[in-house]
C-alpha cells in the first residue's frame, strides 16, 4: 500500500529537492552530503521497487498517493505549528531564493503545488507505465504479424 506514495511522492518530492535544494551548509560539509544521500536514496529505493522488485501503480494509486500526500502533509503541519518549523514549507518560503517564489503568496502557493504534484504523478505514470507497455504491445503485435 505504500509503494505508490513512495513512488510517486517520493520520485517527484525528492526530484525537486535534488534540483532545487535550500541548504544552509555548503559543500564539503556532512549536511551537503546527508541532502544529496538522502534524497538520492528516495528515488533509487523507489526505481528499485518498480524495476527489481516489479510493483507496479495503477491509475487509481495516483489518488492513493496524493490522499496520502495530504494527510503526511497535514501531520507535518501540526509539527511544523508545534516546533516553530517549516518542513516541506509548509509555514512558508524558504528563505533562499526557489520555484516556490513563482507559484504565488502563501498559502497560495501551496495550492499550485497540489496541482503541479497532481501533474507531476499523472506524467510520471505515463511515462514509466503507460508509454513502455503501449511499445511492448506494439512490439509484440509486430512480432506477431512477421511470424
Amino acid at each position: 500500500m505504500l509503494y505508490p506514495f513512495l513512488f510517486f511522492a517520493g520520485i517527484a518530492g525528492a526530484l525537486q529537492a535534488l534540483l532545487t535544494p535550500n541548504l544552509v551548509y555548503g559543500f564539503p560539509h556532512f549536511r551537503f552530503f546527508h541532502f544529496f544521500i538522502a534524497h538520492g536514496a528516495i528515488v533509487l529505493a523507489s526505481l528499485y521497487m518498480t524495476w527489481i522488485e516489479g510493483y507496479r501503480p495503477n491509475w487509481k494509486s495516483i489518488v492513493w498517493a496524493m490522499l496520502l500526500l495530504n494527510i503526511f502533509a497535514g501531520a507535518v503541519g501540526v509539527v511544523d505549528y508545534l516546533i516553530g518549523a517549516n518542513y516541506m514549507f509548509l509555514t512558508h518560503k524558504p528563505d533562499t531564493t526557489s520555484l516556490l517564489d513563482l507559484l504565488g503568496p502563501y498559502p497560495y502557493y501551496l495550492l499550485v503545488e497540489e496541482g503541479i504534484a497532481l501533474f507531476m504523478f499523472i506524467m510520471m505514470y505515463v511515462i514509466f507505465f503507460l508509454i513502455p507497455d503501449k511499445i511492448r504491445r506494439h512490439s509484440r503485435s509486430r512480432k506477431g504479424v512477421r511470424s
